[in-house]
């Protein structure tokens, strides 16, 4: 798969072992940069990337939902989609997970990803130039229509139900 870097600084993905089936997803920044949050009433605000000791970083606030640039741009093979997952060591060590669980990024959209980093806990978390903070895969997809049923499908098993219908909690 082709990658544009949108800016210089970004990072161009690569597996870190033959057994790896995602590749990292790294923020990208530029000072001066203002990136668009959400906070936990809905309403958009852009926060400024600023220069600090370790370099250029960006303040993500308790129950802040960020579009994080990546400055890399897919060119996605016709027939795939790349999906982009919260990397378990963020989760756990920081409590910053993908505000949409899992991205998903068409083959026909040709344009700078972000990753989508939502901050679980009271306090604020740090989000510093080249952070590895999602990883994302290439997966093939199936071709298929959707069309309208006249009848309701029949029972396939015994299952009945929805949410815990099969004994599992």
């Amino acid at each position: 798969m082709k990658i544009f870097k949108q800016r210089e600084s970004a990072v161009i993905p690569e597996f870190a072992t033959e057994g790896s089936a995602c590749f990292d997803l790294r923020a990208c920044f530029e000072d001066g940069m203002r990136i668009k949050t959400y906070n936990p009433h809905n309403k958009m605000i852009e926060i400024p990337v600023k220069m600090g000791a370790n370099g250029l970083q960006l303040q993500l606030q308790p129950q802040f939902r960020t579009l994080i640039p990546t400055g890399l741009i897919f060119n996605i093979p016709n027939n795939h989609v790349m999906k982009c997952y919260p990397r378990s060591g963020m989760a756990v060590k920081y409590g910053v997970t993908l505000a949409n669980s899992v991205g998903i990024i068409d083959s026909d959209y040709v344009e700078e990803v972000f990753i989508t980093l939502f901050n679980t806990n009271d306090t604020p978390i740090t989000v510093y130039n080249g952070d590895r903070l999602g990883q994302a895969m290439l997966e093939k997809t199936l071709t298929y229509t959707l069309e309208e049923a006249k009848r309701r499908p029949s029972q396939k098993t015994e299952r009945e139900g929805g949410f815990g219908s099969t004994g599992v909690e």
